[in-house]
């Protein structure tokens, strides 16, 4: 019997898309694609041996059943907040550290948790530093940017690896074409997010070009600066694929060279061991479960 209860993930999937009736609003609400939308539904609808959804050619429309079930479901997942309200002796609220090249990418994603979750409060606070000392910093969870967690007193999960390729505006291409050589590349000013170079360096190296470098040249504190001046035209940086992935959807950026390389290093989301916040487990799940 417990194989046929539905998970957190498929209820609320079904309350957004009963409450929407079109399974690409649920997928913008939700954060998800839309075909990962239908899955949980179809998912939901196998365990449960029943239709909910009536499929039409512009929308959907509840079945007798789905009608019956919703304000069940409903009240189920309430009493699931409530209960974590409960136990917790004050409004719940997680301070998450996270470095600013990532925020642009983790913003919608925490917003998107408020809103499911709108008991439970989240204190975003971005810093330049990759790293977190939760004995000295006052933070429920942070992001780190790094190799690997190797502290025994944390709880770590990756969130996705780094992938660096070549990003800049449109612009920059010659008219017509999509991409450039790395001959063409070094007659362009290259944006570094470090003073090293390491990024280009890494990338350079890979591409069997590792004395190759640039006329012009631009040094920025963070990734995000550096990214941001490609966007706006001023060169080429070398960017991380999930993070410039809403950019190069947008067309606000293009990839120039089809070359991608991972560095060894990820984005790893950390706590301690020892946190009491009853509400984290619920961040670190949801996070996951939409980075993923």
């Amino acid at each position: 019997m417990n194989n046929r209860l539905p998970s957190t993930k498929e209820m609320q999937a079904f309350i957004v898309t009963a409450e929407q009736l079109k399974f690409t609003l649920a997928a913008q609400i939700l954060n998800v694609t839309q075909g990962a939308v239908s899955r949980q539904i179809i998912s939901l609808e196998k365990k449960l041996d029943i239709t909910l959804f009536h499929r039409h050619a512009r929308g959907l429309s509840l079945t007798e059943k789905g009608l019956c079930f919703l304000p069940l479901i409903k009240q189920v997942l309430q009493q699931m907040k409530s209960a974590v309200e409960q136990v917790s002796a004050i409004k719940p609220i997680i301070k998450l550290k996270a470095p600013s090249c990532i925020t642009t990418w983790l913003l919608p994603k925490v917003m998107a948790f408020q809103q499911a979750y709108p008991e439970i409060k989240v204190e975003l606070t971005s810093s330049i530093k990759h790293d977190i000392n939760f004995s000295s910093e006052s933070f429920d969870a942070a992001i780190c940017y790094c190799t690997e967690i190797k502290d025994k007193s944390l709880t770590s999960d990756l969130l996705f690896e780094e992938i660096l390729t070549p990003v800049c505006a449109s612009s920059l291409l010659p008219e017509g074409t999509t991409q450039l050589s790395i001959n063409e590349m070094k007659n362009m000013p290259w944006l570094h997010s470090t003073p090293q170079q390491s990024d280009w360096s890494l990338w350079l190296t890979h591409a069997n070009s590792a004395s190759l470098v640039s006329k012009h040249n631009q040094h920025f504190a963070t990734l995000d600066v550096a990214v941001s001046a490609a966007k706006q035209g001023f060169g080429i940086s070398i960017g991380d694929l999930v993070l410039a992935s809403l950019d190069v959807e947008s067309g606000a950026l293009v990839m120039p060279h089809s070359l991608q390389v991972k560095s060894g290093k990820g984005y790893y989301l950390a706590s301690s061991k020892t946190s009491n916040n009853l509400s984290l487990p619920i961040l670190v799940a949801w996070l996951l479960e939409h980075t993923r």
